[in-house]
């Protein structure tokens, strides 16, 4: 029988189970947090000026 107020523990097991996985996954599968994204985004930004400014 359902029982609503074990909803939450049941839950917090799934998600136990599940997010190892899910990180996993989303490492190996080449999805990035945006965070890193931007950093990498800034980083060649700053370069492009370095070796634009070496040229010119």
């Amino acid at each position: 029988m359902f029982n609503p107020f074990g909803m939450n523990k049941d839950l917090k097991g799934m998600e136990k189970m599940v997010k190892p996985a899910l990180e996993k996954f989303m490492l190996e599968s080449g999805f990035v947090k945006k965070e890193e994204l931007n950093k990498a985004l800034d980083r060649i930004a700053e370069l492009e000026k370095k070796v634009a400014n070496l040229g010119g």
